[in-house]
């Protein structure tokens, strides 16, 4: 009788550790495909982000420093988080929590941030250097005009200032400053990507 209910102990143990085993393996290939996706896809939108650099150096760079210009990179880099986040949310079988649909955006718009980060300061400081005062130049109009539109007109010594801090925007340094302050913007972008992408498996909820 004894021996019989050690049997069911030890049976019952093995069980429970071999279970345990196989949630972690399945937690770690979850993470692990998350990991890969999000790469993948953050290389792709780095990509797009690339490509539609090149257009508009090509076009007019000054393109670069109008908000409506902005918008529209705005709502193709949504978009294309929005199909990615389905994309990996079907590889899943169709369901995701939001915490893992706020991982994968972020993660895709770190890497392709980055990715945008390296190509513009090589072509701000080595491909083309002389683009710079002309976005500067572009970006100060854009400036005054707002500040008019306000009522309001700055001093030399303001402007001058402005001057100086937008071209330190395309160093080294103000593109790893940009970077970083980019991270917020793409933190919220991640939450609303993450509440538009999450579907809760109704089945499991019973």
């Amino acid at each position: 009788m004894i021996q019989e209910r050690q049997r069911i102990v030890i049976k019952t143990i093995i069980l429970r550790n071999y279970n345990l085993n196989q949630i972690k393996m399945e937690n770690q290939e979850v993470e692990s495909g998350t990991n890969q996706h999000s790469v993948k896809w953050g290389a792709i939108l780095g990509l797009i982000s690339i490509i539609i650099t090149l257009i508009v150096y090509l076009i007019d760079i000054t393109l670069l420093a109008k908000s409506a210009v902005g918008i529209i990179i705005f709502v193709i880099y949504l978009a294309a988080l929005i199909y990615a986040g389905r994309d990996y949310r079907s590889k899943l079988g169709g369901y995701m929590s939001f915490g893992k649909a706020f991982t994968h955006a972020f993660v895709v718009l770190v890497i392709a941030g980055f990715i945008g980060m390296v190509f513009n300061y090589l072509l701000f400081n080595f491909i083309d250097p002389d683009i710079v005062p002309i976005l500067v130049e572009a970006q100060m109009e854009n400036a005054m005009k707002a500040m008019e539109a306000f009522g309001g007109a700055g001093n030399t010594e303001m402007m001058d200032g402005m001057a100086d801090g937008i071209k330190e925007s395309y160093t080294l340094k103000g593109q790893a400053m940009g970077f970083l302050w980019s991270l917020i913007v793409y933190a919220i972008g991640s939450l609303i990507v993450g509440a538009i992408n999450k579907k809760k498996n109704k089945e499991e909820e019973f």
